[in-house]
């Protein structure tokens, strides 16, 4: 390991000789790519979307795209945003990608500072993958031997981190930047004046970047980071006040309308909206304050967005649907109106589902007569497989599907990324709950029917 940590440094030593040596007025990016069916053109990415920012002058052979001398910058190369490799621009006078269109994700960049970067990508990756492990197997014992012998492995990976964002300050500044937003020591050896892990995460997660160096607004590993630091918040079930006041808190890291803080706030925004969190909204609404003169098109796209999310969350008027029961009946959701009501989205395929079902059946049975009612909507595409688990599991309530899976209408109407998901309605037909399970979710069907 060691050997390999010279080797790299010196890799990144390389690279930053040429920065000083390559002192050109404009960088060239030659991609010698075939079997493109459209123009490859070349990205920039500002936390809301991927925008053109260099024209293509085609060559025999591919494309070629010049850009300012600077210092480090990420771009993105492709047909379309949706099919780019990133690489990184502005100190090398020449860099040459080879490959196909069709293929974008396996080109082949011809850089010293690339090669370097993608070896650093996986050398962190690597480092977490393991650290995880750790973790996961920590969280499966009560062996406490087995638990201090697991604290020591995680331990040997957080100096072997630590070590690497030390050595990469002295030798590329600017891949220390990137290793800052990655390198994260555990709470099982550096978090000790913590009570839990989730304060820990909470406050130190960020605790190697200095988002006030300008640097941070050209990374789209700021976005990442606090997409993950969202995202990981938004998986533990925090009262939705804590949530929010955690995640501003972090955001009050970056400079207000820094290129920074559009990265952290777009990263925030993509991990609510795929979480289907209810405060999406509200830092929906903090871009919009921020950025409505600013960046108009965007800012109207997102106006249009929460007018439909606000349905969805805590409050909002859940919205309306017919579908077709096991029997072909047709079921609609206002009938229920004056009931306590359960969307319960699951499928027979999802285990978790599966193994969250008789908690859900010792639900229905306790309040079945207190006027609560399940609708379970499946995101089966089997029919004969569906009513099987219906009947297996006992599952002696309501059910609709139009059997299309991943593609469900029902499941696209209410947002739902990942099963089990369950919506809970009062009798208006308010969403007053989401996403709640096991005892949780009886607490709160308990609660409302005045238990």
């Amino acid at each position: 390991m060691q050997k390999y940590i010279i080797g790299f440094v010196a890799l990144l030593l390389l690279s930053t000789s040429i920065t000083l040596s390559a002192q050109k007025k404009q960088v060239r990016l030659v991609c010698e790519i075939d079997d493109c069916i459209a123009p490859l053109q070349l990205f920039r990415f500002d936390g809301m979307n991927f925008y053109p920012a260099v024209a293509a002058k085609k060559m025999e052979n591919g494309y070629l795209f010049q850009v300012p001398e600077s210092e480090p910058v990420f771009y993105y190369v492709g047909m379309n945003a949706k099919a780019v490799t990133p690489l990184i621009l502005g100190t090398e006078e020449k860099v040459v990608v080879t490959g196909e269109c069709g293929k974008m994700r396996r080109v082949k960049i011809n850089s010293p500072l690339n090669i370097a970067y993608n070896a650093l990508k996986q050398e962190l990756k690597q480092y977490n993958n393991k650290k995880s492990s750790y973790v996961r197997q920590i969280q499966r014992t009560t062996n406490q031997k087995q638990i201090e012998g697991l604290k020591v492995k995680i331990k040997v990976i957080d100096d072997q981190q630590l070590a690497l964002l030390d050595s990469l300050k002295k030798a590329n500044p600017y891949f220390a930047k990137v290793a800052a937003l990655n390198v994260f020591p555990s709470y099982e050896n550096y978090g000790q004046k913590y009570t839990n892990g989730l304060d820990y995460f909470a406050n130190e997660f960020f605790s190697f970047a200095d988002f006030t160096e300008e640097v941070y607004g050209r990374l789209p590993w700021t976005y990442e980071a606090f997409k993950s630091y969202a995202t990981t918040l938004s998986s533990v079930r925090l009262p939705d006040d804590k949530h929010k006041q955690i995640i501003e808190i972090a955001l009050k890291r970056v400079p207000a309308k820094s290129d920074a803080y559009k990265l952290a706030i777009g990263g925030i925004i993509a991990a609510l909206n795929q979480k289907s969190h209810a405060n999406y909204v509200h830092f929906v609404e903090l871009y919009i304050k921020d950025y409505k003169t600013i960046d108009p098109k965007n800012v109207s796209r997102l106006e249009r967005e929460i007018q439909r999310k606000k349905q969805l969350i805590v409050g909002g008027q859940a919205p309306g649907f017919s579908g077709q029961t096991p029997s072909g009946e047709t079921l609609t959701l206002s009938d229920f109106r004056g009931k306590i009501v359960l969307l319960d989205f699951w499928a027979s395929w999802c285990g978790p589902c599966r193994r969250e079902n008789p908690n859900v059946v010792k639900m229905y049975n306790k309040y079945k007569d207190q006027g609560f009612e399940i609708i379970s909507i499946s995101l089966d595409n089997n029919k004969g497989r569906w009513e099987a688990a219906i009947a297996k599991d006992k599952l002696d309530w309501h059910h609709i599907s139009d059997l299309k899976k991943w593609q469900s209408e029902y499941a696209q109407l209410y947002g739902v990324r990942s099963i089990p998901h369950t919506v809970l309605l009062d009798k208006e037909g308010k969403i007053i709950a989401r996403n709640l399970r096991g005892n949780a979710l009886e607490r709160k069907v308990g609660q409302v029917l005045g238990e």
